[in-house]
């Protein structure tokens, strides 16, 4: 039944992301990387139900192996469509430089982080549950640092939001996840559900966001040249 259910939200993520891809020319490039992140989370869920019938070995293994990248690199990311959306919706302060690159570094550091953790150290170990056959990194150690600091800036970007455009989704769908990250260290299944809801939630923004036109990036105002003497 956990396999069903991993390629049933395999096909709703895949649903999102041609959602968003369509939305590419109102939204501009937030709604192509979201739709890229749609696609790597639908791959993650369908390797993993597709465990039973390959079993375990070198196949499962080289099609598990991506899940990692897929995690490190682009789970970061969120930052930045969920920060494009924002400023959309009429956040200003997320289209100032200053705010801009300090996001950018930080998405970037998280990045880093994640791909030293879950590329680099990783080693990979058969695991059974359920129905399902997977291969999860072994080298893991402590609570995902890079995810956790991603969902908070996702919850507090969605705050943002809520209170500027009066749109709740991205908050509630961060905080959902929040929530089942955390129950999914016991069944990992409600972690895939909650990116199936955090997903959702981005894309509901996106919607709306495509019917606003886009925020200019503010720029000082021009000096008065000073009249010679």
């Amino acid at each position: 039944m956990i396999s069903v259910l991993l390629s049933a939200i395999a096909v709703c993520l895949l649903v999102l992301a041609v959602v968003a891809a369509r939305l590419r020319g109102a939204a501009g490039p937030a709604a192509m990387l979201i739709a890229v992140i749609c696609v790597g989370l639908a791959y993650d869920n369908a390797a993993v139900a597709i465990g039973r019938p390959l079993g375990f070995g070198p196949s499962l293994e080289a099609v598990n192996a991506p899940r990692y990248w897929i995690h490190a690199v682009l789970t970061p990311l969120l930052v930045v469509a969920g920060a494009a959306l924002a400023a959309r919706l009429g956040v200003t302060l997320l289209t100032r430089r200053s705010v801009r690159f300090a996001g950018a570094v930080l998405v970037a550091a998280l990045i880093g982080l994640g791909v030293a953790g879950d590329i680099v150290a990783l080693r990979l170990e058969p695991r059974e549950y359920a129905d399902t056959l997977r291969y999860v990194n072994a080298a893991a150690a402590g609570p995902p640092i890079p995810a956790i600091i991603t969902m908070l800036l996702l919850v507090a970007i969605g705050i943002l939001t809520w209170r500027t455009a009066r749109r709740p989704w991205l908050c509630l769908g961060a905080i959902a996840m929040f929530a089942a990250a955390a129950a999914g260290a016991a069944h990992f299944w409600l972690g895939n559900v909650g990116e199936l809801g955090l997903q959702s939630a981005v894309v509901a923004t996106l919607i709306h966001a495509a019917r606003q036109p886009a925020l200019a990036t503010p720029h000082p105002a021009p000096q008065p040249l000073l009249p010679h003497a």
